[in-house]
């Protein structure tokens, strides 16, 4: 069981590596910069130097969000985001500790400028700094896709393209009934077919949201939903290897197609354990931005699914480099983007790129008023699709009302 499983993974992977091969830039070798841009195809997508400098940085600081403004010496621009919450903290990273190694740099650059940023903070590392250094990253590719009138994703060889959703769950404290009751809701109104729930407790050392939860809440969503629909489940660094294996007898019993994070993050091998055991497949890798973490991560084949976060980890530069290590692994890429702030936009150009791209885009279900308002136009759901943005960057605009009531910072 436990090879077929594996030989379908592989198979899945390559077939997706067959119909797009061309489309995924080649990542570094040992975390030295070859070329991002050179495709598997042979072909080069080449940034020449613009001649163009980064005059200022800019942020715009409210809740738990910070966008990123970029202006070059000509006047073009470029937005992204730095990682959501406790974006107040990383929005001063960004200003002391990214933006004076990027001032006066040729946008074009982006390589360099990413990992320079790295390097030179390597006594800092690494959540607050990756989490900053996406903001600058994403506004490069914003600028950069905008100044050839194109998107991202056709930038990178590309089409944009609805992806399909599968509705995420952020929630414990509800019962499994009243989870079931609002997943078959969206099932009918939005045509979601695949959902993620939420199973064990974070960092609950074998413990349960509350005792017996996990074994009422997959069965009851499973029955609700259909055997048509995918079942994803997340136990956000739950459990022993012992306890993992014993809560996977549950999952498999209800045709589950995903088990993300079981163990620990930081506890690789608890991991590998609990992956080598199991017919169900194992995702994992959010947390993780040490581009060296993942690659030990794949050597030790410690999951089947990577879930690179494009802002935890320092942008997409940083992003499709991972999702390359994977495609040479033979295994499917599944972004986590668990809020409807602008990581969700980042993520579908990136799905809409890589060859080894999983079937599905996290999409949030939940109604936190945080992520409203925050650009046009917003992503929506129909027939279990999002829609694509249209237009050149990240083909979103920025609300310039939200902009003028954040908190904001200038480095020039």
């Amino acid at each position: 069981m436990k090879t077929n499983r594996r030989s379908f993974l592989k198979s899945l992977a390559a077939f997706a590596a067959s119909a797009k091969l061309s489309k995924l830039p080649l990542a570094l070798a040992d975390d030295k910069t070859q070329s991002l841009y050179k495709l598997k195809s042979g072909q080069t997508l080449s940034f020449t130097e613009t001649g163009l400098k980064i005059k200022s940085v800019e942020s715009f600081t409210k809740d738990y969000v910070s966008i990123v403004k970029i202006t070059t010496d000509d006047g073009s621009t470029g937005f992204g985001q730095i990682s959501t919450y406790d974006a107040d903290i990383s929005a001063i990273i960004l200003h002391r500790k990214i933006a004076p190694l990027t001032l006066g740099a040729d946008p074009a650059k982006i390589d360099d400028l990413v990992d320079r940023c790295i390097e030179e903070n390597y006594k800092y590392p690494w959540s607050f700094i990756c989490r900053a250094l996406a903001g600058l990253d994403t506004a490069v590719w914003d600028l950069l896709a905008k100044r050839q009138n194109k998107s991202v994703c056709e930038l990178l060889g590309g089409k944009p393209r609805p992806i399909p959703a599968y509705a995420s769950s952020m929630r414990r404290d509800i019962t499994p009934k009243d989870e079931a009751d609002r997943l078959v809701k969206l099932r009918d109104s939005d045509g979601y077919r695949a959902f993620k729930i939420r199973i064990g407790k974070t960092c609950g050392h074998d413990q349960d949201q509350w005792l017996g939860r996990t074994e009422e809440i997959v069965p009851t969503v499973r029955k609700s939903l259909g055997d048509k629909i995918s079942l994803l489940v997340d136990a956000n660094s739950c459990y022993s290897p012992k306890k993992a294996i014993e809560v996977a007898k549950i999952l498999e019993q209800n045709n589950v197609c995903h088990f993300e994070e079981p163990c620990p993050y930081w506890e690789l091998e608890w991991t590998a354990q609990v992956t080598a055991a199991l017919n169900v497949p194992v995702a994992g890798g959010e947390q993780d931005n040490d581009l060296a973490q993942w690659r030990r991560m794949l050597k030790m084949n410690a999951v089947d699914i990577v879930q690179p976060d494009i802002c935890y980890l320092g942008g997409l530069t940083r992003a499709l480099r991972v999702a390359q290590m994977a495609a040479e692994k033979n295994l499917l890429c599944v972004p986590h983007s668990a809020n409807l702030a602008l990581v969700t936009v980042f993520t579908l150009h990136m799905l809409a790129v890589i060859p080894n791209a999983g079937s599905y885009i996290e999409f949030a279900i939940e109604p936190w008023p945080w992520q409203n308002g925050i650009y046009q136009p917003e992503l929506k759901v129909e027939n279990g699709l999002v829609n694509f943005p249209q237009g050149p960057g990240w083909g979103v605009s920025i609300n310039q009302n939200w902009l003028a009531s954040a908190s904001r910072q200038l480095s020039q």
